[in-house]
């Protein structure tokens, strides 16, 4: 069993890697979070450093805001600021875990932004490191799925895991000691999730020698194998790949092919994850298909985005216009991926891609020497059903966008951070 002084060391190793200034923490009420949130108070104290936590309330079960509420109360009693952040936003569509983890993140990541917090710590532990590489493996995952959890990730915040080399017993253990209370979540003990059968197969595991250290270590060390491959596939990608202004990248199939297929796979997923600003890369059975029929000169769709096959020797992901929603016209981000700054607000305009019929208004689109499918997928303003600013296609307005992670960023984002 590890005692506090053992906690906080490991604790103070692993934020002696994060940036100066404040921390945030992400603290749900369970235990996992709030032995996080009372190790790094300890160790803010200790260093000097501002702590603040929020709380993510989902709106999902009726005992949401009374454990919330349980987390500002704590908050209150270590001097710690807290702030709810509150989601609303499940539409009952698809995968309610994955839109609430999402949202979560979101949520996290705006609210370290307005308070200019670099870093947010997590309360994912070794527990959690084993059960992901086993629902992993049950998906079939390749090396980057089952290295599994990073402790450090991420640039805007940075994602730190203090306790991911900490088993949940140690800090059941650590807060018995000190007197502190949590939450218990009702979902742990739910069987129609695959993390809590992993969870609870685990004992079970153990006798065949599948502890939850020995798969964790497992993960860890395909993590160096995962890097290695990521940094292949960048020196690659600079040589084979173009990202652009308007959004998409650009791939010599002749300079890719002469690589081995798995940096080949790679290079078109990354691609294709920058045009769409999606966390997730693409299943790998679809992606492997697509690529097949890229091979055969046929165009595809796939995980929002259009890859046209331009020549027999290059293809350009680009998005897929039909999966572009239309926004209204606001400061801030349209599509995850163009910033928009407004010069004057605009009644009644919404931003979407311009398509079909916008390029109708657009004179003398062919003299712009683009691509007609690349000046389909660009932003534009409209009211109503007219263009009223194009940027990319030549048509100015009160309106400036612009992509929000720039070309080069495109390459650096391959090795994960």
């Amino acid at each position: 069993m590890a005692d506090a002084i053992s906690l906080n060391t490991q604790i103070s190793t692993v934020m002696a890697d994060v940036p100066d200034g404040a921390v945030g923490v992400a603290v749900s009420g369970g235990g996992d979070s709030v032995a996080l949130l009372r190790l790094l108070q300890d160790w803010g104290q200790e260093n000097h450093r501002k702590i603040y936590a929020a709380t993510v309330n989902h709106n999902l079960r009726n005992a949401a805001q009374a454990e919330a509420d349980f987390v500002a109360r704590l908050c209150n009693d270590l001097c710690v600021s807290h702030h709810i952040l509150s989601w609303d936003g499940w539409d009952q569509q698809g995968n309610l875990q994955n839109a609430a983890r999402n949202a979560r993140k979101s949520l996290l990541a705006n609210w370290a932004h307005e308070l200019g917090i670099e870093t947010v710590a997590l309360g994912h532990t070794r527990d959690d490191q084993a059960e992901t590489f086993l629902m992993r493996l049950a998906r079939g995952s390749g090396v980057d799925g089952l290295s599994g959890i990073r402790q450090i990730s991420g640039q805007r915040p940075i994602w730190v895991r203090p306790i991911l080399g900490i088993k949940r017993q140690d800090l059941r253990c650590y807060l018995n000691k000190i007197g502190q209370t949590w939450v218990d979540d009702p979902s742990n003990d739910d069987d129609s999730f695959d993390r809590i059968k992993m969870r609870k197969a685990m004992p079970e595991l153990a006798k065949l020698g599948l502890s939850i250290d020995r798969l964790a270590s497992t993960a860890e060390s395909l993590q160096t194998s995962r890097t290695a491959l990521e940094q292949v596939t960048e020196s690659v990608m600079r040589r084979c790949c173009e990202a652009s202004r308007f959004g998409t990248v650009s791939i010599d199939l002749d300079a890719l092919q002469l690589e081995p297929l798995e940096i080949q796979y790679r290079a078109l997923s990354y691609a294709m994850a920058w045009v769409t600003g999606a966390h997730y890369r693409p299943r790998f059975s679809a992606l492997k298909m697509v690529y097949g029929f890229l091979g055969q000169g046929k165009s595809q769709t796939l995980a929002g985005c259009f890859i046209k096959v331009v020549t027999p020797t290059q293809v350009i992901v680009m998005r897929e216009v039909t999966n572009m929603a239309p926004e209204p016209v606001v400061n801030g981000c349209f599509d995850g991926r163009w910033n928009v700054s407004l010069d004057q607000n605009i009644a009644g305009a919404e931003i979407r891609p311009l398509g079909e019929k916008g390029i109708l208004q657009v004179e003398n689109w062919r003299d712009l020497d683009i691509l007609r499918d690349i000046l389909l997928q660009t932003p534009a303003i409209w009211v109503g059903n007219t263009v009223l600013s194009a940027p990319f296609a030549g048509i100015d307005g009160p309106v400036q966008i612009s992509l929000k992670n720039d070309t080069e960023q495109f390459y650096c984002d391959v090795v994960s951070r």
